[in-house]
């Protein structure tokens, strides 16, 4: 759904009127609107959001720049009047009082927030070394006994045969989720749903359409964003083993195979929880560029013809977004599981290992080398503007075939996992 403004004139002030969705996708338009007000000499601009559905961490990244802007120029750009949505965002976020200013009412309650725990120390150049394979694990932590727990929500079969709008799912600050899905929203979720990846609080989905943009939703203050899967993998807790990694000899990359078989036999489990932080040197997978309520018979994104698959499917046709940063979550295991996982993971290389992972790409930051803090990383890749949300798959073609992901270095965090049964969505 596209935004639309229309430009009001109340003598001193001028009011934008905007109806539709303020998202990575079309809240620069009001950015712009805002920008040319501005060079018209408006110096007080009100903005009325009630026609606004929905507000993403996008949308609200551009009504605080458009409100810094003004000020900086001794003028104001409030927002005068908000949708329920869109003041919900603005009170469990703490924003109302900066972005409203005098139009915002005193919040209901005073709110809370847990603090954040602690971060562990950090590993750096003296922690210890660990050889496995081809890899050099800095600072190693294995996992605590104990394993996570994890649901499979929805059905693969729901990218074939479609689905029903399914109950929101909240992602919060100890959670972690990938799949098929979109925003908690009032469109139907088989228009919207693409490719989603969650960890900390922190959700990135990639529109279904061709040459998208990632939309991002951040909790913060009282927020909690909530998501709704066509198919997916949710489950809570931190993973309590971590470790850095970088190549063990003069190799310029990790084949990202290799790291989840390592972990794997470091956890000492067959299923494991994996996030990764890590500076890449290529990327293989796809993206869905179709909404999957144009699924109609043969003409379906798992379909077993390529040409029809490749309607549905943006395959990277070469490694992508190298010396970039990406933020991977997702499971790794031991041979083919049994269901529900199995319908869920595919080979993630030429070995027994299967898996099933996603990937936010962010311009490049440095990593510390070593075993981080996991909070503190994903906070610190959130706060830049992510690129990609892409499903790793690698491309075993002899020849031409594109290979698979692969990471110059960076940090890991994994636990075991145990999967319960589906979740119907």
């Amino acid at each position: 759904m596209d935004v639309t403004i229309e430009r009001q004139d109340l003598g001193e002030t001028v009011a934008l009127v905007v109806t539709g969705r303020l998202d990575a996708e079309c809240a620069g338009e009001l950015g712009h609107a805002v920008a040319e007000e501005l060079r018209r000499g408006s110096h007080a601009i009100d903005l009325d959001l009630t026609g606004v559905s929905f507000l993403s961490s996008a949308g609200i990244r551009v009504l605080f720049e458009i409100h810094r802007g003004a000020k900086s120029g001794g003028g104001t750009c409030l927002i005068a009047a908000a949708s329920e949505p869109v003041r919900k965002i603005l009170d469990l976020t703490r924003l109302a009082p900066i972005l409203m200013g005098h139009h915002a009412a005193a919040p209901a309650g005073g709110g809370s927030s847990t603090a954040p725990a602690e971060p562990r120390p950090v590993g750096g150049a003296a922690a210890a070394e660990t050889r496995a394979g081809p890899i050099l694990f800095v600072g190693l932590e294995p996992p605590a006994a104990g394993a996570l727990r994890a649901a499979v929500v929805g059905s693969s079969r729901a990218l074939d045969a479609g689905f029903a709008d399914p109950a929101p799912v909240p992602i919060p600050r100890h959670a972690f989720a990938l799949g098929i899905g979109g925003f908690a929203d009032v469109a139907p979720l088989a228009r919207r749903a693409g490719e989603l990846v969650a960890a900390c609080g922190a959700v990135f989905y990639r529109p279904p359409q061709p040459f998208a943009v990632v939309d991002y939703l951040i909790g913060a203050g009282d927020l909690v964003p909530e998501v709704q899967f066509g198919t997916g993998l949710v489950w809570q807790g931190l993973p309590g083993g971590r470790a850095g990694f970088e190549p063990a000899e003069d190799e310029p990359a990790v084949p990202f195979d290799e790291l989840a078989t390592r972990l794997l036999e470091q956890s000492r489990a067959d299923v494991i929880a994996l996030v990764v932080a890590a500076e890449v040197q290529g990327l293989v997978g796809v993206e869905l560029i179709r909404p999957l309520a144009e699924v109609d018979g043969a003409d379906r994104p798992l379909s077993p013809s390529r040409d029809i698959a490749s309607r549905w499917l943006s395959f990277s046709r070469e490694p992508v977004y190298a010396r970039r940063t990406a933020l991977l979550v997702g499971v790794a295991c031991r041979g083919r599981p049994a269901e529900p996982l199995a319908s869920f993971v595919r080979p993630l290389g030429a070995g027994d290992v299967h898996g099933h992972f996603h990937a936010v790409v962010f311009p490049h930051r440095p990593l510390r080398r070593g075993a981080v803090d996991l909070a503190a990383t994903t906070a610190d890749l959130a706060a830049s503007v992510p690129l990609a949300v892409m499903h790793l798959l690698p491309d075993r073609q002899p020849v031409l075939g594109s290979g698979q992901s692969e990471l110059v270095r960076g940090s890991c965090w994994f636990a075991p996992l145990a999967v319960a049964g589906e979740v119907p969505a």
